[in-house]
């Protein structure tokens, strides 16, 4: 974005010979820019909600562990505490 931002600085004042009109432009490149930022922000999150929501009505239940966490000792009485939802 810096990068972007000092090619519109320096364009703009070779093309118009004036900083204050520069530094109009290049104010209001930044903000195109980070508004652009935003709405592919939320867009990608967006993205993400209704995958995660498909994937949940086409769950069917609790993930498997492997066979090394189901075993009795020290990794299974580790996991259980640190996340009792996930063992049965």
């Amino acid at each position: 974005m810096t990068a972007t931002l000092l090619v519109v600085l320096g364009w703009t004042y070779v093309s118009t010979g004036s900083v204050w009109a520069s530094l109009g432009w290049t104010f209001l490149a930044g903000v195109v820019l980070q508004a652009g930022y935003f709405v592919a922000v939320l867009w990608l999150v967006h993205a993400e909600s209704r995958v995660t929501d498909e994937t949940k009505a086409t769950d069917t239940g609790a993930a498997k562990l492997p066979g090394p966490f189901e075993r009795d000792g020290i990794i299974h009485a580790l996991i259980s505490l640190l996340f009792p939802r996930l063992l049965p």
